[in-house]
This record gives structure tokens, C-alpha cells and sequence, in this order.
């Protein structure tokens, strides 16, 4: 990335790791997962396709048909609500995707500077487990990327990406293999 004498960047210049401000505090979050004897086969990704619930293994997510499927929770908007939702037309995909919050509407705008071919919302409900019990997480978004990639984006309230990681792969943006697991996931959050 180079930024111009007055600090801004040009968009066709960037990538998505130059993008995002990674979740820094993910330790503590992580000591609360339980990963243990498989937790691939024991965590849950519930996908919404052809309008009944299919229900795979996280070790599984590389083979769901992610263009087959529609968001497992759906939005609205009304006056006076505290979030800032709306619609955001993508050239990529040729149509206008929904968003909940400012956040959420610049993350759409990075992806439609990168090779996305397909945007989803809400696509998963994941189940996993933590050492209170169990909790679920719905991602943001799901983008499938030109070159068949796919990118599962969470965002924090704070103006930060929280998780961009290859669905299926099991590791996180620029994470080692020691890094594997569903990264800072806390205890509850949905």
C-alpha cells in the first residue's frame, strides 16, 4: 500500500490485510474455547438451503453449496433505531446488498474493490463450545472471492474486522497452523 503525502490511500492500491485492524485481544477469548478431541466434528455451522436447515461440521464447511443457500436471520430497519442500516449497491455483483451498521456498509465497499464475485449475509449460524457451555456466532458476511476463495467476516462495533478467515480452511488471515479454531470468538456473542 502507498499512502499519499496526505495520508490517504488509493482504492485500487490496497488489499484486504491492509485494510482491516485485527482483534488484538483474542488470548483470553481463545482460553474460553474448548478445542479438544475434535472440535472440527463436534462445532456446528447451520445453513439455511433451499429453504430448509442443513446442518454440517465446521471440518465439513469447505463442501456447503454457499450459493445455494440464504441468510439464516434476516434484518430490518426502522425509525429511531440506534444502528444504521441499509442497502449498498456492488459493481461486483451487480445488485444492492443489506447492511446493519456503518461498519458493516465500508466492508462491503473493500469487497467490491477485491475479486468478489458474491456477497451473503448472515449466511451460518455456528454452534460452538466454550467452558461456561455452548454458544452460537452468525458471521456478517460470507464473500466469495473470483479465484473460488471464500472470506467469513465478522465486525466489531468498535470499527474494527473482528475475523476474516478462508472458509474452510481452518485458519484465520495471516494466522500459523498453532492459530487453527474459530479465533476470538467470545463466550455468548451472536
Amino acid at each position: 500500500m502507498n499512502p499519499q503525502p496526505d495520508g490517504q490511500v488509493r482504492s485500487d492500491g490496497c488489499v484486504l490485510d491492509e485494510l482491516m485492524s485485527p482483534y488484538g485481544s483474542l488470548s483470553e477469548a481463545r482460553t474460553r474455547l474448548v478445542m479438544r478431541d475434535n472440535w472440527a466434528s463436534r462445532w456446528t455451522a447451520a445453513w439455511q438451503i433451499n429453504g430448509s436447515e442443513v446442518v454440517w461440521p465446521v471440518r465439513d464447511l469447505g463442501s456447503v453449496p454457499v450459493l445455494s443457500s440464504t441468510p439464516v436471520r434476516g434484518f430490518t430497519w426502522r425509525t429511531k433505531q440506534q444502528h444504521r442500516p441499509g442497502l449498498e449497491f456492488l459493481v461486483s455483483t451487480g445488485r444492492k446488498h443489506g447492511f446493519e451498521s456503518l461498519e458493516e456498509r465500508a466492508a462491503l465497499l473493500a469487497l467490491d474493490f477485491m475479486t468478489v464475485i458474491e456477497v451473503l449475509p448472515q449466511p451460518f449460524a455456528l454452534t460452538f463450545e466454550h467452558v461456561d457451555g455452548h454458544a452460537g456466532h452468525i458471521p456478517d458476511f460470507l464473500a466469495v472471492m473470483g479465484d473460488g476463495g471464500r472470506l467469513r467476516l465478522a465486525l466489531l462495533g468498535d470499527h474494527r474486522l473482528a475475523l476474516a478467515r478462508p472458509l474452510g480452511s481452518g485458519r484465520a488471515v495471516g494466522s500459523t497452523a498453532a492459530d487453527d479454531g474459530p479465533a476470538g470468538l467470545p463466550a455468548g456473542s451472536s
